[in-house]
């Protein structure tokens, strides 16, 4: 399979791959990646032991900016704050009863819900604006729960989300993640114990304090492009100037897809763009993206364009790449899987958000 040629990284299209999009839906995807200052390293999950989904619709980007062991002076926080404007939907993240729905604002955690799932779990999500479950409710996973909000001893709208578990299941929890430094939580009676919900919320990035914080616990990260990510490499094109590595030069003649990564200001990567070319012309689709000076002389506009406009340019030094050869008739569905996976932030801009595709 001349797919299985050149095992490298997807990147983003041009205008072409834009068109193909429609059937897509939001940015995104960020992983737990270089950071600018030195931190450790933080601990891949072996395999998950909880299926969860996300706790924020797929057009909206979780960043987790506080986690398990941040400080909270004399405590530690238990739980992930995730930053979300007020209003914002709060989704279900698995199948399960509602146990708890808090509609009047008189404690710290302000409104607030908790759903008992069946793998013993019980998730909580706090400072809402408004809920809109029952007590006794059956909800399914991705169901809306509440709305985003600042409520309680919230200094700003966001979700802080924790899991609670019997104490029972601490051994199956360890055998799977190891014992997080310093130690489990309190209890929390009736709710349980807290366990850290890093290995098994699924988000878009990590702030790099809640990375370093994991990493010195011993606490693993989900990696937020596994998911949707699966079986793609990105490598670095190089800097300005310099010639393009070997892995890239070598799809010249190819078919197939490509997507580009982008560093945000902590380091995470943001899948920013996925593009395609049917046409055996993959690498100058691809590093026309890198083509800034063309832009800023007006060539694009012109006889120099040798083709069409690829409507975004970013800086070789910032970004990663992950490309994967195709059959040329397959070029345009791979993207369009890729988009709808992947929610690159510059193809979907001023997109409508039209239903999944159906492959």
């Amino acid at each position: 399979m001349r797919g299985e040629r050149i095992p490298m990284p997807v990147l983003a299209l041009g205008a072409a791959g834009a068109f193909a999009l429609a059937a897509l839906l939001r940015p995104r995807a960020a992983s737990a990646a270089t950071a600018p200052s030195p931190a450790p390293s933080p601990i891949a999950v072996p395999s998950p032991l909880f299926d969860f989904g996300r706790p924020l619709p797929t057009d909206v980007r979780a960043v987790v900016s506080s986690g398990w062991l941040a400080s909270r002076g004399d405590r530690l926080h238990r739980g992930l704050d995730i930053g979300a404007a007020t209003g914002t939907p709060i989704l279900a993240i698995d199948h399960g009863e509602v146990i708890r729905a808090v509609g009047v604002d008189r404690s710290d955690a302000g409104l607030w819900v908790a759903v008992k799932h069946s793998s013993g779990v019980i998730s909580r999500y706090i400072h809402l604006s408004r809920v809109l479950v029952k007590l006794g409710q059956s909800v399914r996973r991705g169901e809306l729960l509440g709305l985003c909000g600042a409520t309680g001893n919230a200094r700003s709208p966001h979700l802080h989300l924790d899991l609670r578990v019997p104490a029972a299941m601490l051994p199956v929890i360890e055998r799977a993640i190891g014992r997080p430094r310093p130690g489990w939580g309190p209890g929390m009676r009736p709710f349980g114990i807290s366990i850290p919900g890093e290995p098994w919320v699924p988000v878009d990035a990590y702030r790099s304090s809640v990375r370093r914080d994991a990493a010195e616990a011993g606490i693993p990260l989900r990696d937020p492009t596994a998911p949707r990510n699966a079986g793609l490499t990105y490598r670095p094109v190089g800097s300005r100037g310099e010639p393009y590595p070997a892995w890239l030069r070598a799809i010249r003649g190819e078919s197939g897809v490509y997507v580009i990564r982008e560093r945000d200001r902590d380091g995470d990567p943001i899948v920013v763009y996925v593009g395609q070319s049917g046409a055996g012309r993959l690498y100058e689709t691809l590093t026309r993206h890198f083509q800034a000076w063309r832009r800023w002389k007006g060539f694009w506009r012109g006889q120099y364009a040798e083709g069409h406009d690829p409507g975004m340019t970013y800086d070789r030094a910032r970004v990663d790449v992950a490309v994967r050869v195709t059959d040329p008739n397959d070029a345009l569905d791979e993207e369009a899987r890729l988009i709808q996976r992947l929610r690159p932030r510059d193809n979907l801009i001023g997109q409508p958000e039209l239903e999944e595709i159906p492959f």
